[in-house]
C-alpha cells in the first residue's frame, strides 16, 4: 500500500457567490496553504459562477460544484457538473440531471433541524429516502453537526479553546449510512458547510466561527495511485476510495484499511468475493482506539496503531478511529466500507 498517494481535501465551502459568506473564492487559498490542504471543493447555493476559478494554485487544486438548495429541504451536493442545475421539488429528477452530466450527487445534512437551544425552524432535512442512483451522503458535517447542539457555554469553549469541544457526527446520519449500505454502496464524505461570516461589536468585526478552524477540521481524504487532478479526485470519490478525518486531532495521512484476499488487496469502496482466506488490515499513523464495524455493529476494538482481523464473512466492513485528546476519546477517522460478497 506504500505506492498509494494520500490527498487531503476540504469539501462544501461557500463563498460570496452564495450571498451568505464574505470570502471570495481566491481568498481561500492562503488558508488552504497554511493548513496543507491538497484540494478543495466550493459548493455555492444554486450557483456555478466560481467555475472560472477552477484549477491549480501552486500545488492546491480548487474545484467547483454546487449545493442544490430547494426551499423545502433535500439539499444535494453536485460535483463534476458542467451546467447549473436548478432546485426542484422532485428531487429524483435533480439526481437524474446530475447523472446525465456524469456528475456525483451527495445528500447533505439529512437530519439537521436547527439548533436545539434556539429552536429556530430550518428546512434542511432530507425528506425522500426513496430516491435512487445518487452517489452517497455526507456523514460528518462540521457546521450542522456542531451547530445543532451548540449553546453559549460550549460556543465560548469552542471559540477560544477548540480542543476542549468534542466534535462528532450526528449518529442518526451514521446509522442511516449503515442501513443504506446493507442494500448498495453509499459513499460517505466529510463536509465543512463553511459559511464565512462576521458579527459586529462596536467597530470590531468578529468571526462567527473562527475561519482558521474550518480548514483544520473535517477532511475528505482520497487514496489513489494517480497524480492529483480533477479527474482523479472525482474518480476516487465515486469509487469510495476515501476516508473522513478530523484533522485537528492529528494528521491522518498514512491511514490504511484494506482486505487482502489471496494476492489481491481491496481498498475502501471496493467489493471482494469471499473465498475463505480473507484478512482485514488496519494501520493508523497515530495511536488511537480502533473500532471495526460490521454491518453497522462494532465487533472488535483495540487501542494501538494497527491490527489484523481474520474472521471475515459476507457483509460490509468499515472502521472508526478515536484519538484520546483533552480528557476523552474523540472521533478522528471514519473509513468508507469494503463490501464482501
Amino acid at each position: 500500500m506504500d505506492k498509494f498517494n494520500n490527498y487531503s481535501g476540504v469539501v462544501h465551502i461557500h463563498t460570496t457567490y452564495s450571498k451568505d459568506s464574505v470570502l471570495k473564492p481566491l481568498d481561500l487559498i492562503p488558508y488552504l496553504k497554511k493548513y496543507k490542504v491538497d484540494f478543495a471543493i466550493i459548493t455555492d447555493h444554486n450557483n456555478l459562477e466560481a467555475k472560472k476559478y477552477e484549477g491549480f494554485y501552486e500545488n492546491i487544486l480548487l474545484l467547483i460544484g454546487e449545493e442544490i438548495t430547494p426551499e423545502e429541504g433535500n439539499h444535494l451536493l453536485a460535483f463534476n457538473i458542467k451546467d447549473l442545475i436548478k432546485p426542484k421539488e422532485d428531487v429524483q429528477s435533480v439526481i437524474d440531471e446530475i447523472n446525465l452530466q456524469d456528475g456525483l450527487s451527495f445528500i447533505e445534512h439529512p437530519f439537521f433541524e436547527g439548533n436545539k437551544i434556539i429552536k429556530n425552524e430550518v428546512k434542511m432535512k432530507w425528506l425522500d429516502w426513496n430516491v435512487e442512483n445518487y452517489t452517497g451522503m455526507s456523514v460528518f458535517n462540521f457546521t450542522c453537526d456542531g451547530g445543532e447542539r451548540i449553546n453559549l457555554f460550549n460556543y465560548l469553549i469552542f471559540y477560544f479553546f477548540p480542543g476542549l469541544d468534542k466534535d462528532r457526527p450526528n449518529y442518526k446520519t451514521i446509522n442511516k449510512w449503515d442501513e443504506l449500505n446493507k442494500h448498495r454502496k453509499i459513499v460517505g464524505i466529510g463536509t465543512l458547510d463553511a459559511h464565512f461570516l462576521y458579527f459586529k461589536i462596536l467597530n470590531f468585526k468578529i468571526e462567527v466561527f473562527p475561519f482558521k478552524y474550518y480548514f483544520n477540521s473535517i477532511r475528505t481524504n482520497i487514496i489513489t495511485e494517480k497524480p492529483l487532478n480533477k479527474e482523479t479526485v472525482y474518480e476516487e470519490i465515486k469509487k469510495g476510495h476515501i476516508y473522513i478525518t478530523h484533522n485537528y486531532l492529528g494528521e491522518a495521512k498514512g491511514f490504511n484499511f484494506y482486505i487482502q484476499s489471496g494476492d489481491g488487496k481491496f481498498l475502501m469502496g471496493d467489493e471482494v468475493e469471499l473465498k475463505g482466506n480473507e484478512k482485514i488490515f488496519v494501520k493508523a499513523p497515530l495511536k488511537s482506539l480502533i473500532k471495526l464495524i460490521y454491518n453497522g455493529d462494532c465487533i472488535y476494538q483495540k487501542v494501538g496503531k494497527e491490527f489484523i482481523y481474520e474472521k471475515v464473512d459476507k457483509g460490509f466492513y468499515r472502521v472508526e478511529l478515536y484519538r484520546f485528546h483533552m480528557f476523552n476519546y474523540k472521533p478522528w477517522i471514519f473509513s468508507n466500507p469494503i463490501y464482501v460478497k
